[in-house]
């Protein structure tokens, strides 16, 4: 089986999870938009590989061979043809672990991995006195990308195609061998989207490091531009750069992103090297007096010098709809007052009408001529389809002017020639036809199209879902003057995979769609650094949205599993998201939000008490102490720790009032928002806790419930809060008198951060030598869901030996995946010569955990698959969702009931197996079994689980049924009663 040999051959750089397969399916254009339309295209990966090695591409490719399944490459998606996304699933191979970057300054060259990106090659060039000659607007896109595109971009008016920079290529044939492209060679490579083989290694051309200068031009019409351009190409100024923004782009950034460009106006940007500044000055202010553009001169950086910064900035607006293409100057006034038939006045953008361009210059007279228009549809509004048809004019007038698209991907089969032949400078030279060499290295070595197919060449077998979107074009265009009635007469309104996805994700659906695929997010993402994955980076946590709805057009229901929304929203919302993102949308506080729904569904469990205080430092506790030592219910889940503070206390001579594991200051129900029960227990606490002066926490959660929350809660509920909140890590280094030298990698927990900078100092001061590590362990909040946790935990270990941590909950985890790991407290205990207690013996064997899932799993299926004649008698009535939905529920209510009963008898049996033990380590048992339980239940993907179950009704049923909302309803109700499962499983178990 193909999923054993890969999860044999790359272990957790492999996987099948829904969220990192929802996460590949999208890139910066309407590929899922397309789907939602009905056209049978699966763009939802069937697996994910992230190779390290060049290696683990030959490796992969040959396990693919072998089994005859497609590989689709994947950078950034940051395309707008469908190059990254699949056609028919298979295997998506994700580069962002091969992102390696060797500069040689004296050779000019830079050796990088497919999955570095433009921007860190440039910084990793510029620190040994180099950059980047030429690279895609896409600054934060992949090189392993760019070449396989092979567009113009920045630096293209000096340095032509991307191509034209490129040294050599290594890349992994589709025969699974490892080739070495030079010279002429390079054609098999460059433009070809990843469909003549994987790119594993190449050669990028540099040039000097140069501060670089600006100048504008900014003219009243278009007219007067053209002029400039001309101007411009006779008068041979030797600039790097050269850019037109058109009169609504310019107001547009100027207004919202104070981007140095006259509003109102069209601009012409020229940007050279500062050495060059005697040769091209001059020229330029003749150009101005030739041509009468006002000049001015200024810094010209940021975001939205880029042309994908255009689109950055001008969707934040509207529903932008782009085409871009390759056009020759002289051409450029035809093919504008071509779009102008079509698309209404020039320089104008809104949502009734309009278009404006932004064209990029290239020394030899091709212009990368990028045409906006703008939709007042929402991207899921049924309609949309037929908005769309303007992307299709605007290629088409591009083709009839003589140009060529910028890319081919899944959308213009008819035009790969045309565009290929638009070729670089090198091929050119070197007399190569490239759509030619490409076409025969494709044939000789991937007879069966499994190297991204459907894009670049028409599929003969693999992809033919591809065709239909050809199909749909034609008619756009055979029926082009028709487009606005077709829309009138089509009923509008939210596409239903979008409606079925928000039960799941709730207002996170609707920023999904804001999201504009610039992966500017990912390379400023310290999680994403840490595990680069794509769910764990905010794209990949919007495009899955857009995954999540097209796997339920594709299969018409989907199951968002409670594990994939904790693995995608369980980070640490630090919110250098929220400052580089040009959608301006909030994801730190979004995924808090996300949080709080999986929080939602947690069942409360009952507090319980444990004994932490044995003779040996019974001194410590004092109920009459006015400073107060919190626990809490969460110290269940480190009771050494718990233990060792006890005792550092006691050789200190403090003496506390110990709030124990008993304490509940409602930090689930604050993450969760729900209010009432916050109130309850906030209320609770402070009359508790209303003659103490001071509360150290334990706990990283419960010093943010106190210090923040409860002072604002105790003033809406009219009690008075008077105590002083102190970590207890910063009070014990107040006190203790502990020096060192030894290097300690400090993990600052989610929480921790207000006063980690203090606790460092203080370490910093007594001589050791701190190493801040950021990254969520996902221990309290992700409760056991998905991978995020595990993998966060692994991944530190294998940066540091030891890790040193200011969170009881991330100290357990470390250690239970085999880091050695202990809390700051501990750490301190250590130097005190105080020795550490050792934690009861909780561990379940494996053979009790997966016996538990297979009661669980095989005890759903049975129960569940036992309704089918019940569900058969009663589908006549299936006409409406909701309605159906209440006549089925006792039915799958009783299910879950024997469900419930089965489960619980497993867990009794392994607890009274444990008789003789400890109280504490029975009672840890107990919460273990729960804990395994409500993580499977929150994992399954019920959707399978539903389709058997309407299969086994079909077979039953004696009239013909609406099977679709059969399904649905079926799989609804599943989902909801594993909400109810976990509520009795959790408060169905004796914790007294």
């Amino acid at each position: 089986m193909i999923v054993e040999e890969l999860r044999d051959r790359f272990g957790d750089n492999f996987s099948t999870e829904l969220s990192e397969r929802f996460s590949h399916s999208s890139d910066m254009g309407f590929v899922p938009h397309i789907v939602w339309a009905g056209v049978k295209i699966n763009n939802i990966p069937d697996y994910v590989v992230y190779p390290k090695t060049a290696d683990d591409v030959i490796d992969l490719v040959r396990i693919a061979r072998k089994y005859k399944v497609p590989l689709t490459p994947y950078g950034r998606g940051t395309n707008r043809y469908g190059n990254a996304i699949p056609t028919e699933g298979g295997i998506v191979v994700d580069f962002s672990k091969m992102d390696f970057v060797e500069v040689n300054a004296g050779d000019k060259l830079a050796t990088v991995g497919p999955g570095a990106t433009w921007k860190v090659v440039d910084m990793h060039s510029q620190q040994k006195g180099m950059q980047l000659r030429t690279f895609p607007s896409s600054y934060d896109s992949t090189v392993g990308g760019g070449i396989a595109g092979d567009a113009l971009g920045i630096g293209s008016y000096e340095y032509g195609f991307v191509s034209d920079n490129v040294a050599f290529v290594e890349m992994v044939s589709p025969r699974g061998e490892l080739v070495r492209l030079q010279g002429g060679d390079l054609a098999v490579a460059c433009g070809a989207e990843g469909t003549t083989g994987i790119i594993v290694k190449a050669g990028i051309r540099l040039r000097p490091f140069s501060a670089t200068e600006a100048v504008t031009l900014s003219y009243d019409s278009f007219d007067e531009v053209i002029k400039a351009i001309g101007e411009f190409y006779k008068q041979l100024i030797p600039a790097w750069h050269v850019q037109v923004r058109g009169k609504a782009i310019s107001t547009y950034m100027a207004e919202k992103y104070k981007a140095p460009v006259e509003p109102n106006k069209w601009n012409l940007v020229i940007l050279y090297p500062s050495t060059r500044a005697a040769l091209v000055e001059p020229k330029l202010k003749r150009l101005s007096l030739d041509t009468g553009g006002k000049l001015t001169t200024g810094e010209w950086t940021g975001w939205w010098s880029f042309n994908h910064g255009v689109i950055a900035a001008m969707r934040t607006k509207g529903l932008l709809i782009h085409q871009h293409g390759l056009v020759e100057y002289t051409k450029l006034k035809e093919l504008i007052e071509r779009l102008g038939r079509h698309l209404g006045e020039l320089g104008r953008l809104e949502e009734d009408g309009g278009f404006d361009v932004d064209v990029a210059l290239e020394r030899r007279e091709t212009l990368l001529v990028n045409a906006f228009t703008m939709s007042y549809l929402r991207p899921y509004d049924k309609k949309l389809i037929y908005e769309l048809a303007k992307n299709t004019l605007m290629m088409e007038e591009m083709i009839a002017v003589g140009g060529s698209m910028l890319a081919v991907g899944m959308f213009v089969h008819q035009y790969a020639k045309n565009r290929l032949n638009v070729t670089s400078k090198t091929f050119t030279q070197l007399g190569v036809d490239r759509y030619e060499a490409m076409r025969q290295y494709k044939q000789q070595n991937d007879p069966d199209e499994l190297m991204n197919p459907g894009k670049v060449f028409e599929p003969k077998e693999r992809g033919r879902g591809v065709m239909d979107i050809a199909r749909k074009q034609r008619d756009a265009l055979s029926f082009r003057f028709a487009i606005g009635l077709a829309k009138a007469l089509t009923s509008g309104g939210e596409v239903s995979g979008y409606q079925a996805v928000k039960r799941y994700m709730d207002v996170f659906v609707d920023y999904g769609m804001e999201c504009i695929d610039c992966a500017m997010c990912i390379t400023v993402c310290p999680q994403y650094r840490l595990i680069p994955q794509y769910p764990y980076a905010p794209k990949g946590m919007f495009d899955f949205v857009k995954g999540a709805i097209s796997s339920y057009h594709i299969k018409g229901a989907v199951d968002v599993p409670l594990s994939a929304i904790a693995e995608i929203s369980g980070c640490h919302k630090c919110g250098l998201c929220d400052g580089v993102c040009p959608a301006k949308i909030p994801i730190s506080t979004l995924l808090v939000k996300l949080n709080n729904l999986v929080a939602k569904k947690i069942p409360e469990e009952k507090p319980v008490s444990l004994k932490l205080v044995d003779e040996s430092v019974q001194e410590v506790v004092d109920p009459s102490s006015d400073i107060a030592l919190w626990v809490g219910k969460s110290g269940i889940e480190n009771l050494e720790n718990a233990l060792v503070t006890l005792k550092v206390l006691k050789t200190l001579g403090i003496k506390v009032r110990l709030i124990g594991t008993e304490g509940d200051s409602g930090f689930l129900d604050y993450i969760s928002g729900n209010g009432s029960s916050l109130q309850r227990k906030v209320r609770k606490n402070v009359e508790s806790l209303s003659s103490v002066n001071e509360i150290l926490t334990v706990a990283p959660e419960d010093y943010k419930l106190f210090s923040e929350v409860y002072m604002d809660y105790s003033k809406v509920l009219g009690t008075e809060f008077r105590a002083v909140v102190t970590p207890l890590d910063s009070r014990l280094l107040e006190i203790v008198d502990i020096k060192g030298e030894e290097e300690v990698p400090l993990h600052v927990a989610c929480f921790s951060q207000e006063y980690a900078d203090e606790i460092l100092r203080k370490l910093r001061e007594r001589g050791f030598k701190v190493r801040k590590v950021e990254g969520c362990s996902g221990a309290q909040l992700e409760a056991n869901l998905g991978r995020r946790a595990d993998m966060m935990a692994r991944t530190i270990g294998e940066k540091y030996k030891r890790v040193v941590t200011l969170c009881p909950f991330a100290a357990a985890k470390f250690r239970k995946v085999g880091i050695e790991a202990v809390t700051l407290t501990e750490f301190i205990a250590s130097k005190l010569g105080i020795s550490m207690e050792k934690r009861p013996e909780v561990a379940l064997t494996p053979q009790v955990r997966d016996g538990l899932r297979d009661v669980l799993i095989n005890s759903l299926r049975n129960n569940v698959l036992a309704v089918d004649q019940l569900v058969a008698d009663t589908v006549a009535f299936a006409t409406d969702e909701e309605e159906y939905k209440k006549m089925i529920d006792p039915v799958l209510a009783q299910a879950v009931d024997k469900v419930a009963e089965d489960v619980l008898k497993y867990m009794e049996k392994v607890v009274e197996s444990t008789k003789g033990s400890s109280d504490a380590s029975m009672l840890l048992t107990r919460k273990a079994l729960v804990d395994v339980v409500l993580s499977s239940l929150s994992s399954i993907n019920s959707e399978p689980l539903a389709r058997e179950l309407v299969e086994k009704v079909k077979e039953k049923a004696t009239d013909s049924f609406d099977e679709q909302v059969v399904l649905r309803t079926l799989l609804s109700l599943i989902t909801d009663k594993y909400n109810d499962l976990r509520v009795k499983i959790a408060s169905s178990m004796n914790y007294s």
